[in-house]
């Protein structure tokens, strides 16, 4: 048995020369290497030659001695289009070809907009073509693989589906052979997750509910026992979701979500009516809290407005502040920030209402991060009214957390919050506004607060603490707790985690070869992190 690699450097050796004694080409090389290790085809030609960049350096030299060349100057080639790079010019990619002895249009990572040409052949599932990077797949690559043979007519419907889904099957079993196993589960995984969620999908015909509900029990005879039963499971369901992430959740939420609206439209007792709308609100609102986590927000704006709409029938006003402040969270996550402060004024008007200081601590919370990231988004001379505000309102959440009673009645609703998810909040603030040292040192009160069984959350807080450290230009610290935050995300796999986790990586590309960020991509290539 082949001795495993002891680090990337030999795993890279060991790959090309496999690849070289098999007869492969360099441009095939390349190929492979920009779909494994997530790089762009400068970088995975010069790594497929095991070519350091003083090397290429070297050989550019020794063939045009008077044109000069530097490691600067190719470093930047190759950070191209990220905003530490510069664009590479026509001819030192035809100089680079040479070295790399491919063509010079094999190092450009440009569009393809062949599929707007109608005479454009189209590509049949038994020709798969080859996807790189799973981070750029678009909607055009899985096009091309369905088949395009109409199925031979008449056939049964039933026939019909069923070769429509054998089509289906070999088209994907082809194109996941080109890639790493886990990479095209995970990614197929998410996105039939999040497309069973959609709400394109939430349609019943006339008689559908009906159906449903005579296949359980007698509507008539649902009590507080069946409401509390459903509860209890859509409760288990969530803290399911905090650790291992949304992915494996949502089609049981869903099935709840089938179950409560069949037995509304089938005539329940009108005592239970008012409990089971109350239940089919936090039902949806759990679905679109899913939904974001699955980076899919257009669905989870959709599920918050049901949601919203089953608490107003219900008249809980607990609820309604509960629905609010998650809708504000996702305002402002989608980089509407107004919004999201509106929405969190809302959910403490509700929370006020409901007379609940814990989920008046958690509006406070979610308005405090909205206009942080107001201010975060406004030109200098409009920042200091809102960042009172985002102060104001840390400081009533605080408060108001503190005052909190254990028979508060919206604890339940908000058993995630306490001391450590307020101080992560805080710490975010902090960042957006600008104090980083501060941030910093909330950050690690924060981290020693928030229960462990909550992945997602003790993950963002490390996620947090590598910024604030980057922000300070310690390298080493961010990259040791970006590099933590990376194994959380290998537990709870959201897609919204695994998003930022990559997205802070992206901010370390100064540094990029320094022994802290190198072994720190060595941990996130492990965890299949890579951008």
């Amino acid at each position: 048995m082949p001795r495993k690699p002891r680090s990337l450097k030999e795993e890279m050796d060991r790959l090309t020369a496999e690849l070289r004694e098999r007869g492969a080409t360099w441009p095939e090389i390349a190929a492979e290497y920009r779909r494994r290790y997530r790089l762009n085809s400068r970088q995975a030609f010069r790594e497929a030659h095991r070519h350091t960049q003083e090397r290429v350096v070297e050989e550019w030299k020794r063939l045009w001695p008077s044109e000069p060349f530097s490691v600067r100057k190719l470093g930047s080639w190759e950070a191209w289009p990220a905003l530490t790079g510069n664009e590479p010019p026509l001819a030192g990619l035809n100089r680079l070809a040479r070295i790399y002895r491919c063509r010079a249009g094999d190092l450009i990572d440009g569009e393809d907009h062949t599929g707007g040409d109608q005479n454009t052949p189209a590509v049949r599932a038994r020709n798969v073509p080859t996807l790189h990077l799973t981070a750029n797949l678009k909607f055009s690559d899985i096009k091309g693989l369905l088949a395009n043979e109409p199925l031979h007519q008449p056939m049964p419907p039933g026939e019909q589906r069923e070769r429509e889904f054998e089509q289906l099957v070999h088209a994907f079993t082809a194109w996941a052979a080109q890639m790493n196993r886990r990479d095209a589960l995970a990614l197929i995984g998410a996105a039939a997750t999040s497309a069973y969620a959609s709400p394109l999908l939430d349609r019943f015909d006339g008689d559908e509910p009906r159906r449903v509900a005579l296949a359980a029990a007698d509507p008539s005879r649902v009590d507080d026992a069946t409401i509390g039963h459903i509860e209890a499971a859509l409760r288990h369901c969530m803290r399911q979701e905090d650790a291992l992430g949304p992915q494996a959740l949502v089609a049981t939420v869903l099935a709840q979500q089938s179950l409560v609206t069949s037995l509304l439209s089938s005539g329940v007792p009108e005592g239970a009516r008012s409990k089971l709308l109350s239940l089919l609100a936090d039902i949806r609102r759990c679905t679109a809290w899913m939904l974001f986590n699955l980076n899919d927000f257009k669905g989870a704006d959709y599920y918050y407005s049901q949601a919203r709409k089953a608490a107003h029938q219900a008249a809980d006003d607990a609820m309604c502040s509960m629905v609010l402040a998650n809708w504000s969270q996702l305002a402002t996550w989608r980089g509407d920030p107004r919004l999201g402060v509106e929405h969190a004024l809302g959910a403490l008007a509700w929370s006020r209402r409901a007379g609940s200081k814990m989920l008046t601590a958690y509006a406070c919370d979610v308005g405090a991060r909205a206009y942080a990231a107001v201010v975060r988004r406004s030109a200098k001379g409009e920042r200091r009214e809102d960042h009172a505000r985002c102060h104001r309102s840390m400081e009533q959440a605080r408060r108001e957390l503190h005052g909190a009673g254990q028979d508060d009645p919206g604890a339940r609703l908000v058993h995630f919050y306490g001391e450590g998810q307020y101080l992560s909040t805080r710490t975010g603030c902090l960042l957006d506004t600008g104090d980083a040292a501060q941030a910093l040192e909330v950050a690690a009160v924060a981290a020693a607060g928030i229960d462990p069984a909550f992945v997602r959350n003790v993950a963002y807080i490390r996620l947090k603490t590598a910024q604030a450290h980057l922000r300070l230009r310690h390298i080493d610290e961010a990259c040791e707790q970006l590099g933590d935050a990376a194994r959380l995300a290998g537990r709870n796999t959201s897609p919204r985690l695994v998003r930022s986790v990559v997205e802070t990586r992206e901010k370390l590309s100064p540094w990029q070869r320094t022994r802290s960020v190198t072994d720190l991509d060595e941990r996130l290539h492990a965890a299949r992190l890579t951008a």
